[in-house]
């Protein structure tokens, strides 16, 4: 009888040692409940920031290179009167480059620009083909401090949407509308492209 009772009592404890970490670690207690939170949080943050790095896409092209490409279409005043000072037509290309400094693709753009009592004004028209399909336009338009190719390049600096509208052979990206920054440091012109 003695025995028996040792063997319940053991089972006994053996049931509280095993139940223990099930009270401790209970979905029900407070400290658990602010874990849960605390991990789920880390992870839709992660998820969200691994989301984001997927969907953009950055490519950067050579000032010089851009340069160096410029041709200038001659312009010249329609009326004899005109508000027009001055103006000068000009376009480029160059190739871009991604995160690994791969050449991927080209940006082409032309630059109208025209001076009158009121300043320098720019229109520009920009064209971007990327290898993997992605092909946007958009239209910059912009007021100069003067005619120098550094700073009509660098006139392209911007932000807006562009959708994809292009489709020449097998596109992933068209349809799809994408948030584009272009900036620019002293030796480069940046696209990022985040899909919205």
């Amino acid at each position: 009888m003695l025995g028996l009772q040792k063997a319940y009592r053991g089972a006994f404890f053996l049931f509280l040692f095993l139940c223990a970490p099930l009270c401790i670690y209970s979905d029900h207690s407070p400290q658990t409940a602010n874990l849960d939170h605390v991990i789920k949080e880390n992870c839709e943050s992660s998820m969200k920031a691994c989301k984001k790095q997927r969907r953009t896409l950055t490519y950067y092209l050579f000032v010089a290179d851009f340069i160096n490409s410029f041709i200038e279409i001659p312009t010249s005043n329609v009326a004899v009167d005109s508000s027009t000072i001055s103006s000068t037509y000009l376009a480029g290309r160059a190739p871009i480059y991604n995160r690994r400094n791969e050449k991927v693709g080209t940006c082409s753009a032309s630059f109208l620009c025209m001076q009158n009592a009121d300043g320098i004004f720019t229109d520009i028209a920009n064209y971007l083909a990327v290898d993997n399909g992605l092909i946007v336009t958009w239209f910059t338009p912009t007021k100069l401090i003067n005619l120098e190719l550094d700073t009509i390049l660098h006139s392209m600096v911007t932000e807006c949407i562009v959708v994809a509208s292009t489709k020449v052979g097998v596109n992933p990206f068209y349809g799809k509308t994408f948030n584009m920054v272009v900036s620019s440091d002293d030796q480069k012109i940046y696209f990022e492209l985040t899909k919205i």
